[in-house]
C-alpha cells in the first residue's frame, strides 16, 4: 500500500544530508513533516525549506537519538497518525580493529543502532495501535559489504538490517511496512563530520561521497521502495551486485572485498 496523499511523517537526523533531501522530497507530496536533530536550528531550517517545498505543515524538535527521553518526547510531539517513521539519524567512523577508539565504537553504536532501537521501540507500539503505517530504517551497503576499516560502522548499520528483518517477520499480518535502505556512496556530508583514526581515511573517505549519486536519486528510490513495501532497498546498481557476490560466495568474499580494498592510504 503506498503512501497516502499529504502523509504524516516522522524523520530523524533531519538537520541536513539525507534527512534533509527526504524531508523536501515528502514535503513534494504535500505532506505533514515532524523533523529532528541534534541541532534545533538545522532541523527549523530544513522546516522551512519544507514550506517552502509545498509541506503542509513542518515542526521542528531537538532530539539525540542516544537519549531515549529524547525520542520519547519527539514522537509525542504531536498526536497525529504516523504514516512514515524514518529512522536516519547517523555518523560515520573509520579505523581498523584494535586502532579505533573505544569511544569512537561506542559513539558510532549509540548513535547508528541504539538510536534506530529507540526509534522502532518507540513507534512501533504507536504504530500497532494506529494499526497502519511504515518503518523506513537508513543503514548503508557496508552492511552487507563489511569492508576494512569500517567494522564500527559496518557493525552499527548491519544490526539496523538486522533489527529490520526481525520487526518485518514480526508485523506479518499487519498493514505496517518495514523497509531498511541500504546505498553505497551518495552526496551528504557524513564523512566530513565523521570520526577516522587516520586523515588520509578521511580524505578517502570525502572524495568517495563526493563523487557519488545526488541524495535525491537515494530519496526517490526510498520512497518508491516504500510506496511498494519492499523489506530491501539498495539503490545503486554497485551495491546490489556486490550483494548478489556475496550469496554466491559468501567464504570467497571477504578475501576479494579486502584485496578491493588495500588501494585505501593505510597511514
Amino acid at each position: 500500500m503506498a503512501l497516502p496523499k499529504s502523509p504524516r511523517c516522522a524523520i530523524t537526523g533531519a538537520g541536513n544530508g539525507f534527512g534533509r533531501a527526504l524531508a523536501l522530497g515528502l514535503a513534494r507530496r504535500g505532506a505533514h513533516l515532524l523533523l529532528s536533530d541534534r541541532s534545533e536550528e538545522d532541523a527549523q531550517e530544513t522546516a522551512r525549506a519544507a514550506l517552502a517545498a509545498g509541506a503542509s505543515t513542518a515542526r521542528a524538535v531537538k532530539c539525540d537519538v542516544t537519549r531515549y527521553e529524547d525520542v520519547e518526547a519527539f514522537a509525542g510531539a504531536w498526536d497525529h497518525a504516523t504514516d512514515l517513521v524514518v529512522n536516519n539519524a547517523g555518523v560515520s567512523s573509520s579505523g581498523l580493529v584494535g586502532e579505533l577508539s573505544i569511544d569512537d565504537w561506542r559513539w558510532t553504536l549509540e548513535t547508528n543502532l541504539l538510536g534506530v532501537i529507540h526509534g522502532c521501540h518507540v513507534f512501533v507500539p504507536r504504530l500497532r495501535r494506529e494499526g497502519r503505517g511504515h518503518i523506513l530504517n537508513v543503514a548503508s551497503a557496508a552492511a552487507i559489504v563489511a569492508p576494512p576499516r569500517m567494522a564500527a560502522y559496518s557493525v552499527a548499520k548491519a544490526g539496523v538490517v538486522a533489527l529490520s528483518e526481525t520487526l518485518a517477520a514480526e508485523l506479518v499480518g499487519t498493514r505496517i511496512g518495514v523497509t531498511v535502505l541500504c546505498p553505497t556512496f551518495f552526496r551528504t556530508n557524513i564523512a566530513k563530520s565523521g570520526r577516522f583514526t587516520h586523515a588520509e581515511d578521511r580524505a578517502c573517505g570525502e572524495r568517495l561521497v563526493d563523487r557519488g549519486k545526488d541524495p535525491d536519486f537515494v530519496v526517490r528510490a526510498a520512497l518508491a521502495s516504500v510506496d511498494r513495501r519492499e523489506l530491501y532497498c539498495l539503490p545503486m546498481a554497485d551495491g546490489r551486485w556486490l550483494w548478489r557476490l556475496k550469496r554466491l560466495t559468501p567464504e570467497r568474499f571477504p578475501v576479494m572485498v579486502g584485496k578491493m580494498s588495500r588501494w585505501v592510504p593505510q597511514k
